[in-house]
């Protein structure tokens, strides 16, 4: 959405003082994913701002990747950037996500993206 430019700006900016991390490896998804993935926990217990009762960051997928499905104990709610990125929930298939459009994910369901063009 155009509200969050500032904020892609500023990530683009500052993006070598930032700790970005990934859980995966190259053996769990292939190269192409490891390549084109990564998170930033801004608060939590690995964040930049220490809190042990909630955490919120950001996951960046570049363009064609697919995060296959998973699963976390903790409820997740996403909020794209970009839109034309595929969600899947449950047993349903993929579904077209818009800019801001905010997307929760109970605890324990089996959840997976799909970027398209966009990251």
């Amino acid at each position: 959405p155009p509200d969050a430019k500032p904020l892609v700006r500023l990530l683009a900016e500052r993006r070598n003082e930032l700790h970005w991390g990934q859980t995966y490896t190259e053996a769990d998804f292939g190269k192409a994913f490891i390549d084109n993935y990564g998170w930033l926990e801004m608060f939590g217990t690995r964040g930049h701002f220490a809190n042990d009762e909630v955490a919120a960051g950001l996951l960046m997928l570049g363009p064609g990747i697919v995060y296959p499905d998973h699963h976390h104990v903790a409820e997740e709610i996403y909020i794209p950037l970009t839109g034309g990125t595929e969600w899947r929930m449950g047993g349903a298939g993929f579904r077209v996500r818009a800019a801001g459009e905010i997307i929760p994910h109970a605890s324990n369901v089996n959840h997976a993206m799909r970027t398209g063009k966009e990251p």
